[in-house]
C-alpha cells in the first residue's frame, strides 16, 4: 500500500485567488492541498490577486494588474522551469476571474498537457448565465483548456453539459471539512440536557450576506423572544460582507445597525438570549460547532453552492434547518435536515419550533446527517478522490506519450 502511493506521488500547482476575507473556494482548496502535502504530494501555490473594487480609481486598477502580472511571470517560471506535474485552477466566476484565470490555464496546457489541468469549481454563479452571455462565452473558452472540471453536485454537472462540456470530462467531487466528527456516541450525549428547563442552542455560522439567511435568523428569534414560552441560547457567528447579492442593507453600517437593534430587542424577554460573534476560526469555531444543538442556514444567496459550514456541523453532531440552494440536496436529504419551504423568518421560526421543543427529533435529525458525514464525506475519502482524479490525469498523458 504504501509503495502504491509512493507511485502517485508528484507535483500540484493550485492556482487560485486570495483575498482578505473568507472564501469557501480558497477555503475548499486549501484543504485539498494542506491535505495532499501531507500524503507526500508537492503542492505549489500560484496565489491570484483580487481586485478591491472598495479602494476603485486608477492606483487599485494599477495596483492589481502590476500583482496580475507578476503572478503570471511567476506562472511560467514554475511551469517551464520546474518540469511536470498537474495543475488546479480553483476558477473565479466573473468576466475579470475569468480572463485573470485563462492565462496560467494555457500555460499548464501548453506544458503540462491538458489532461494534467483540472478546473474546480466551487461556486455556483455559472448556473444563472444565459447562453448567449459574453460570461459564458469566456467559460466555455476557459473550460476547454481543462482535461477534468470538478463541481460539487449533479446539478452543475447537468449545466455543464449544456455548456457543451462533454460528460465524461466533468467529475463531481463533494466538499470535504477539516473538522474531525465527533464519536457517533457522543451526538445523543450532546443533546441531553441534564435540565429539562435548560436552553436549546442554535447557531448561525457564515457570512453575513442578507441573502444567506441571518436576518430572518434574528427575526425568527425575535418571534420566540415575543411568545416567551421556550429557553433558547442563540449565536450568530459570522463578519458582515459587502456583496452584489446583498438586497435589504445599502452598507455594512446598516446592516451592524441592525443586527445590533435586532439583538437588543430579543435580548429584553427572559427566555431568550442571543450574541453576535463576528467571525470565528480554529478553536473557537469548533467550541461553537460542538456546542450548537441546531444549525441554522436559510440561505437563498443567489450564487450558493455547498456551504462547508453545512459538512461541518454535521461532522459535529447538530440537527440541521436549512434551504434546498445550489448543491446543499447532494449532501443533506429530508432525512438528515429540515428544508424550508420558503425565505420567511415565520417560516423559519415553524420548523425551528418542534426541534427546540423535542429532544428525540433533534437527536433522530442530528443523528442521520453526522452519520452520512462519517459515511461519505470526511476528508480522508475526499482526498482519495484527488488522488484518482490526479493519477487519472498521470495515465492519460501516458498513453498519449506512447
Amino acid at each position: 500500500m504504501i509503495a502504491a502511493r509512493r507511485k502517485r506521488r508528484g507535483c500540484v500547482y493550485f492556482c487560485y485567488a486570495v483575498s482578505t476575507g473568507f472564501s469557501g473556494q480558497r477555503a475548499a482548496t486549501e484543504l485539498v492541498m494542506n491535505g495532499l502535502t501531507k500524503r507526500g504530494w508537492t503542492c505549489r501555490v500560484l496565489a491570484q490577486p483580487v481586485f478591491d473594487r472598495a479602494r476603485g480609481g486608477c492606483g487599485a486598477k494599477l495596483s492589481y494588474l502590476a500583482a496580475l502580472g507578476s503572478v503570471w511571470i511567476a506562472a511560467t517560471a514554475l511551469l517551464f522551469h520546474r518540469g511536470s506535474g498537474h495543475m488546479c485552477v480553483g476558477l473565479g466566476q466573473t468576466r475579470t476571474a475569468l480572463v485573470r484565470d485563462l492565462v496560467p490555464l494555457l500555460l499548464a496546457r501548453l506544458r503540462l498537457g491538458r489532461e494534467r489541468v483540472i478546473v474546480a469549481l466551487n461556486g455556483n454563479l455559472f448556473m444563472h448565465w444565459p447562453e448567449r452571455s459574453l460570461e459564458t462565452r469566456l467559460f466555455r473558452l476557459v473550460l476547454r483548456q481543462a482535461g477534468t472540471v470538478a463541481v460539487v453536485g449533479e446539478r452543475q454537472r447537468t449545466r455543464l453539459t449544456g455548456f457543451a462540456v462533454p460528460r465524461l470530462n466533468v467529475e463531481v467531487v463533494v466538499n470535504s471539512c477539516d473538522i474531525e466528527a465527533i464519536p457517533s456516541a457522543s451526538v445523543a450525549a450532546k443533546h441531553r440536557r441534564t435540565e429539562s428547563s435548560a436552553p436549546v442552542r442554535l447557531l448561525y455560522l457564515s457570512s453575513l450576506i442578507d441573502t444567506k439567511g441571518y436576518p430572518e435568523y434574528l427575526e425568527a428569534l425575535e418571534q420566540f423572544a415575543a411568545a416567551d414560552e421556550l429557553r433558547i441560547d442563540a449565536v450568530l457567528c459570522g463578519r458582515i460582507v459587502a456583496s452584489e447579492f446583498s438586497q435589504r442593507f445599502p452598507s455594512a453600517g446598516a446592516a451592524k445597525a441592525w443586527i445590533e437593534a435586532r439583538l437588543g430587542t430579543i435580548n429584553r424577554s427572559s427566555r431568550v438570549r442571543a450574541r453576535w460573534v463576528d467571525g470565528a476560526a480554529g478553536a473557537e469555531k469548533v467550541a461553537l460547532l460542538h456546542a450548537a444543538h441546531v444549525f441554522v442556514l436559510p440561505t437563498r444567496y443567489p450564487v450558493e453552492a455547498q456551504p462547508l459550514a453545512l459538512l461541518e456541523a454535521m461532522a459535529s453532531g447538530c440537527a440541521i434547518v436549512t434551504t434546498a440552494a445550489g448543491e446543499i440536496p447532494t449532501i443533506l436529504d429530508e432525512g438528515c435536515a429540515r428544508f424550508l419551504s420558503g425565505p420567511s423568518a415565520s417560516v423559519l421560526a415553524a420548523a425551528l419550533d418542534p426541534l427546540v421543543r423535542d429532544e428525540p427529533a433533534r437527536v433522530k435529525l442530528a443523528t442521520a446527517a453526522h452519520g452520512r458525514f462519517v459515511t461519505r464525506y470526511q476528508v480522508d475519502r475526499h482526498l482519495d478522490r484527488w488522488e484518482t482524479l490526479l493519477a487519472a490525469g498521470s495515465r492519460a498523458t501516458s498513453k498519449e506519450a506512447t
